[in-house]
């Protein structure tokens, strides 16, 4: 933290009750910091490299919360707000996600179910989602605007936008220049965010209502079963994984066969343009693989028995990943399979497929438009 001498440890810049920005119920710390460096007339950039000069706070994931960088900010910043009112810890995706992710959501790298920044310094290769219609409302950024399932706003019925409607750029509100006096600019172009938006269809508020609540009770019900809501999307991310290899593969394959016989037909499944995690895909990607992954889930238990005895996969093909051990109950109808010996082949070079090398082309341009 920033300090007047630096052989003492208290932040002296820290100084009690001069901040009078309010924190809203479901308020992200990054929204917070910005609207009060906003309030203040200075930049977001500024005003923490003010107080906490140690850190290039905005190279991390604020939003993750400061327990890996420095857990003393919290109590700074409840210092700093009018009548310590402003308590960020309980704010934090960490706090937030602990009862379907715990100790890992602090974990560097990839949090499972908080889309990624993918900075690089104070820049993000993927853009802040927002709502037109909330930002307009009330313009702070909202806490499930970061939660992978969350692709649309539920009250407006609208889907997520992360880039600015005017200039095409991402929407990455701590960049914004002091004079800017709320979020729903972009710090581009300097324009407004206007109110473009594109329409849920039932299907798809259906599908964020269903997985909201199983997070918001801890429970969901998966083929007919209520479970707890870590094993519930842990069995959700098992099949969104599962529909992404049947997305690709032959219609003569069990993959296929299987989601076929979910009544789910390949064709509507989109193919990812990269092999990134799900948390790194575009909001379309995952709002397609969400839709397909509870549909299953959603089926009774006597349909998936059925539909994995009629498509012919075996239990060999559902271990293309580590799965939950509540699926066992399910997977022991399949057959076992056969198990081949292959022939090593030393001398064969090997060539990418057309599909493997358009994925690797996709995450070259992602990552040249961050270098640019």
């Amino acid at each position: 933290m920033g300090t007047t001498n630096a052989g003492l440890t208290k932040n002296y810049r820290v100084k009690s009750g001069v901040i009078r920005t309010p924190l809203y119920p479901n308020e992200s710390i990054s929204s917070w910091l910005i609207h009060a460096a906003l309030d203040c007339g200075t930049e977001p950039i500024t005003f923490t490299g003010f107080y906490w000069d140690k850190w290039r706070l905005w190279t991390y994931d604020l939003d993750r919360g400061f327990e890996p960088i420095a857990p003393q900010i919290y109590e700074d910043i409840t210092a700093l707000s009018l009548n310590q009112q402003v308590n960020l810890a309980s704010h934090s995706l960490y706090s937030v996600l602990k009862p379907i992710n715990g100790e890992n959501t602090l974990i560097k790298g990839q949090a499972k179910w908080v889309i990624s920044r993918g900075s690089r310094n104070r820049s993000f290769r993927v853009g802040q989602s927002y709502c037109h219609c909330c930002l307009e409302e009330t313009p702070y950024l909202r806490n499930e605007w970061r939660f992978a399932w969350h692709f649309g706003c539920l009250r407006h019925q609208v889907l997520f936008e992360s880039k600015c409607p005017c200039c095409g750029k991402l929407y990455q509100p701590h960049l914004l220049s002091a004079e800017k006096r709320q979020l729903n600019y972009c710090h581009q172009c300097g324009e407004k965010l206007l109110v473009v938006t594109t329409p849920l269809n039932e299907v798809e508020i259906v599908t964020m209502e269903t997985l909201n609540y199983a997070f918001t009770i801890n429970s969901g019900e998966c083929f007919g079963k209520r479970m707890d809501a870590q094993v519930y999307l842990a069995i959700l991310r098992y099949f969104i994984n599962f529909i992404r290899r049947a997305a690709v593969a032959k219609s003569t394959h069990a993959f296929a066969r299987f989601v076929e016989q979910c009544g789910i037909s390949q064709s509507e499944i989109c193919q990812t343009k990269t092999s990134l995690a799900f948390e790194q895909l575009p909001v379309e990607e995952r709002n397609n693989l969400l839709v397909n992954a509870v549909k299953i889930l959603q089926l009774s238990y006597e349909d998936i028995v059925q539909a994995i005895q009629q498509s012919g996969i075996t239990q060999k093909a559902f271990t293309f990943e580590n799965y939950p051990a509540e699926l066992n109950i399910l997977f022991k109808y399949a057959p076992e399979g056969k198990t081949m010996s292959r022939k090593t082949v030393t001398s064969k070079h090997k060539t990418d497929s057309v599909l493997s090398l358009n994925r690797q082309w996709e995450r070259l341009k992602r990552q040249l438009k961050i270098a640019a």
